[in-house]
């Protein structure tokens, strides 16, 4: 069945909004930290410590949301992950103390996990050319970002006229309920049956030559090792620059949100410029190497010499180079080498996303004890180490995939020579 000549405009549009409200869940608890200390009568550690929740909820639930997603099928994937949404936003708002936020906060981590498993395999599905599916997983981010710019506004117009808090939850909450109706009338594309036991997976390459099939365990391993620092990356960026400017004494408070703004707007702007890239037909795998390089500089350069330009423009990069999309990026790219079974495939990844969003914000919050700077300390580490991943993911991407053209052309030389 051709796919590609099917109308999923609606559908797409509609995956897309959940990922506004996902881009507010993610910096939802860290923007109304105060409001949070006061209504639970918590300290700052507790709640940074409910924010890892989201991390945890999503290793709790990723990998039998994978097979769930496999299994039974990406819509009713994607209805869970709503309803687990409309859970957080509501179950946050209504808790006593940081204890039962912490709970609620794991339904975050399962919304994530269900989109996630969902999302992106029917992206694909959709629209099997790798460029086209490339394109559309990266302007995933876009709407992320949007939402991450929409609500820090909405937070600060909120404080400075004193509204209650608790309608920003409403509205999301409000939001995805209208948005899971609307997509429950929406008819998916037909999922492709495959071998999904875990040795299908895995082990793709069983009957043939390591030079001829990806290897989970250089290239797969070496994605999910991306997987892991990007969101790091950006994460704990988004979550300390402000902390980190106002230590520095660069900037009060008030105006140190502007950082949060910058971010926003430079990772908004990227996705386009990001996806248009891959739409030009430059290889995925040299654009995740060069931004994780100026990633990385951009964080040298605002550690070793803080000025107000400097994190202005470290803010901007990063939303552009970090935050811009390459992490669906990385996706695309293991979803193309290891195409069996692309909700638990999806799940791997997104595992090692769920690690660093359960562990970066305690351990960082730890460090903050000590000195903000050690927190970009540890980001410039993870960035270097995200470096040397993405510089093994293009090599055996251009490795492998060379060898799949070679062997494609063999093939057709074969058939006109047997006609």
């Amino acid at each position: 069945m051709d796919t590609t000549k099917k109308n999923y405009k609606p559908l797409i549009g509609s995956l897309y909004t959940n990922f506004i409200f996902q881009g507010m869940a993610a910096i939802i608890l860290s923007q109304n930290l105060n409001a949070l200390m006061d209504s639970w009568q918590a300290t700052v550690q507790q709640v940074t410590l409910v924010i890892s929740g989201i991390g945890l909820g999503r290793v709790l639930i990723l990998y039998f949301a994978g097979y769930f997603s496999d299994k039974f099928g990406r819509k009713k994937t994607v209805q869970l992950g709503i309803i687990s949404y409309l859970i957080f936003f509501i179950g946050i708002l209504i808790s006593q103390n940081y204890l039962q936020g912490l709970f609620f906060a794991l339904f975050a981590g399962f919304s994530n996990a269900f989109l996630d498993t969902s999302t992106y395999p029917t992206l694909m599905e959709a629209y099997p050319n790798e460029k086209d599916n490339s394109s559309l997983s990266v302007l995933n981010k876009a709407f992320i970002s949007l939402g991450q710019f929409i609500l820090p506004l909405l937070t600060r117009f909120m404080l400075d006229n004193g509204i209650y808090y608790g309608l920003v939850f409403i509205g999301c909450a409000l939001g995805l309920f209208l948005n899971l109706l609307y997509i429950s009338r929406l008819g998916f594309p037909q999922r492709i049956e495959t071998d999904l036991s875990e040795a299908a997976i895995i082990s793709e390459n069983g009957h043939d030559t390591a030079e001829k099939k990806p290897l989970f365990k250089v290239e797969g391993i070496a994605l999910l090792v991306f997987s892991f620092t990007c969101v790091s990356t950006f994460n704990i960026f988004i979550l300390w620059v402000p902390s980190f400017a106002e230590s520095l004494n660069l900037m009060n408070h008030s105006n140190s949100l502007v950082l949060v703004s910058a971010y926003s707007i430079g990772s908004f702007a990227s996705v386009f410029l990001t996806s248009l890239i891959v739409k030009r037909g430059v290889a995925p795998t040299l654009l995740i190497v060069w931004c994780t390089v100026i990633s990385l500089v951009l964080l040298i350069g605002m550690t070793l010499f803080p000025s107000v330009p400097m994190f202005l423009a470290a803010s901007i990069g990063i939303g552009v180079f970090a935050a811009g999309g390459i992490w669906q990026l990385g996706l695309a790219v293991l979803l193309e080498l290891f195409s069996k079974g692309k909700g638990r495939i999806t799940s791997y990844y997104s595992i090692a996303t769920s690690v660093s969003v359960m562990v970066i914000p305690y351990i960082t919050g730890q460090l903050e004890k000590i000195n903000v700077s050690m927190i970009f300390g540890l980001n410039i580490v993870l960035t270097a180490i995200g470096v040397v991943a993405a510089v093994i993911i293009r090599y055996r991407y251009k490795k492998v995939t060379s060898e799949w053209e070679a062997n494609t052309e063999e093939i057709v030389a074969l058939k006109e020579v047997a006609e």
